[in-house]
């Protein structure tokens, strides 16, 4: 199969991925999808294998694996100017939406049962998406290996339980190589070692949450900019595995520890 990775001009290439963003709908998976879809399906620049290795690649390091799959696939288009404008073309349409939304929750608020209709409509919509992007890129990941499907099976249950992803993805990544490199008892007793750890977690949890503050009781006090810099800095950098590992950072920030 023929590789063709399109050298486009860099107006050409920032359109493209300004397109993406304002496609971008439905968190991370769905933009992966989306990402995937067009550049690797039906274009072509790299193929799924080398796709899911830069992907495994991102979601080691902190930050959305989508916007760094944009800087990726701009760099390869166009050097770096190609992944700077690739990475901010995808970032615009969220980051002026949300801007423009934060605006009008704090001129207006969003209380209204006509807004809370609307966003209540959507969220069913929006969860459909993510379930074919997880079927999309699932079907291509798993392949018909049972390891897959076991480190996929304890990943699903370490997510329900909340835990860290950092972990499940060291994991996971350790199970598949020693199984790989033909060292499956060491590849079963490090995915026994991960259940238990799993099953012991999970009984701890409940007992991890007492104490926190009441999430109800709102702050009077108004956050600096240098502490919501601070807020949003930390998140980037601590949060490993994708998009969605970013909230539990922000809800102890913003609502457990700020009262914002």
């Amino acid at each position: 199969m023929e590789f063709n990775i399109p050298h486009q001009p860099l107006t050409s290439l920032f359109l493209r991925f300004l397109r993406f963003g304002f496609l971008a709908w439905g968190g991370p998976v769905a933009q992966i999808a989306m990402i995937r879809r067009e550049l690797v399906e039906e274009e072509k620049w790299i193929g799924p294998e080398k796709f899911n290795r830069v992907l495994s690649v991102y979601q080691v390091l902190p930050g959305p694996e989508a916007h760094e799959l944009c800087v990726y696939f701009g760099m390869l288009a166009a050097g770096r100017p190609g992944a700077l404008l690739a990475g901010l073309g995808f970032m615009l349409p969220g980051f002026v939406l949300m801007l423009a939304l934060s605006w009008f929750y704090v001129a207006y608020g969003i209380n209204s049962p006509l807004f809370q209709s609307v966003f209540m409509g959507m969220q069913p919509a929006v969860a459909a998406l993510i379930v074919r992007a997880v079927h999309r890129i699932g079907s291509h990941a798993l392949h018909q290996n049972i390891w897959l499907w076991a480190i996929a099976f304890l990943a699903g249950i370490a997510q329900m339980l909340k835990l860290n992803f950092l972990v499940t993805l060291l994991a996971a990544g350790s199970i598949y190589a020693l199984a790989g490199r033909k060292q499956k008892r060491l590849a079963f007793l490090l995915a026994a070692g991960f259940a238990v750890w799993l099953i012991v977690a999970g009984f701890a949890q409940p007992q991890a949450t007492q104490g926190l503050p009441d999430a109800t009781v709102a702050s009077t006090n108004n956050a600096s900019l240098l502490t919501l810099f601070w807020s949003g800095l930390k998140s980037g950098l601590l949060t490993f595995g994708g998009a969605y590992t970013v909230i539990p950072f922000l809800q102890q920030d913003a609502v457990q520890a700020g009262g914002w």
